[in-house]
């Protein structure tokens, strides 16, 4: 198993914001737990005023696109330690499988397990998992994202 390179976790706003190229009020990362090369770990406590709520849950949408931030903010932390001055931009080019199993309220903080699965020039195969703060699954995908230089 490879070693986690972080010595505490991200949990400052301002530095999270630093390695992800979305801005606020869409953002759907707020720390970064654990990272290696090919996996990370990220956090994310659902505020009560998030863009994505459906009622009081976030949106399907929304669990989607805090993976797929997961994913930017473990590749804005490569980034970093490579000395990229700012995060590269980038998308979801294909979403290969996603299955939600519950949706989470405003206020709950998920963790999201993310690995690399393959990557070519400048696309990444990622899967993600996220779990409530009680450690069950609520979410799994599977998905192919597109840096832009």
């Amino acid at each position: 198993m490879a070693e986690n390179l972080l010595h505490h976790p991200i949990t400052a706003r301002e530095e999270i914001l630093n390695l992800i190229p979305q801005k606020d009020p869409f953002v759907f990362v707020d720390t970064l737990f654990e990272y290696t090369a090919l996996t990370g770990i990220t956090g994310f406590k659902i505020p009560d005023d998030s863009l994505l709520l459906d009622g009081n849950k976030l949106s399907e949408n929304g669990l989607i696109e805090h993976m797929a931030q997961s994913m930017s903010l473990h590749r804005g932390y490569q980034g970093a330690l490579s000395g990229q001055s700012k995060p590269k931009t980038g998308f979801i080019g294909v979403i290969k499988t996603v299955e939600i199993f519950s949706l989470p309220r405003k206020g709950e903080k998920l963790r999201t397990y993310v690995e690399i699965l393959h990557e070519i020039m400048n696309v990444t195969s990622v899967s993600a998992r996220t779990e409530n703060e009680r450690g069950l699954v609520i979410a799994t995908s599977e998905m192919k994202t597109v840096t832009v230089e």
